[in-house]
């Protein structure tokens, strides 16, 4: 078995403090919104000056850079859980959805910035875009799936239809976030997610099969 990797105490006591950085910035994101973040607040509550964290993250938009690779990571491992539990296919796109969904509700802050974009002038950097198509490849292999096991017709299973599940999920998501204070539009949604999953499949249904009836 192979041993892992040493990392230099310099480089984690790096690391840490990136981390913590990082974490502060979620908090001060709570408090002030996403596009209230400024490393001034940061600095204080790390108990240091504004110009220490630039030996960590070069700009502003580094650290929504950082914060945004972490939240998508997150993202990628719930996704990657619930399809690892779940039947290939169908049931695989909903639970995957619903976990999605369920991190967005713990996270509404996090969950805007990849979401949305509230921050003005800020476009993530290419790299920390890397777990989202991670995501859609997942998402594109389950659809692949489902067509093996004749649950969805061939002509359903390209990036175009990928896409099309990343609206109906981004739009409940983003429902529910909009919506989180009443009680009353939060029990309407709670079975909307997969109300969604069994509407895409109803409309593109295998060319020889009947058009589903049922729900998952």
């Amino acid at each position: 078995m192979s041993e892992s990797p040493v990392i230099p105490l310099r480089e984690r006591r790096r690391q840490e403090t990136m981390n913590e950085i990082l974490d502060l910035s979620i908090e001060v994101i709570r408090q002030q919104g996403v596009a209230g973040l400024n490393l001034t607040t940061v600095a204080r509550l790390l108990g240091v000056q504004p110009t220490a964290l630039y030996k960590y993250f070069p700009s502003l938009m580094a650290v929504y850079d950082a914060l945004y690779r972490r939240a998508e990571n997150d993202v990628l491992h719930e996704v990657e859980n619930a399809v690892a539990s779940a039947e290939p296919g169908m049931a695989a796109i909903r639970d995957a959805m619903l976990a999605v969904d369920r991190w967005a509700t713990v996270n509404p802050e996090m969950a805007q910035l990849l979401i949305g974009r509230p921050i003005p002038g800020y476009i993530p950097a290419p790299d920390a875009l890397d777990p989202s198509i991670r995501i859609l490849g997942i998402f594109r292999q389950s659809l692949d799936q489902a067509v093996a096991r004749r649950q969805l017709d061939a002509g359903a299973a390209g990036s175009r239809h990928v896409l099309m599940l990343a609206a109906l999920l981004t739009g409940a998501s983003t429902l529910r976030m909009l919506h989180a204070e009443e009680p009353p539009c939060q029990a309407d949604m709670e079975g909307l997610i997969p109300d969604l999953v069994s509407m895409f499949f109803r409309a593109f249904p295998p060319q020889d099969a009947p058009v589903p009836a049922t729900d998952l």
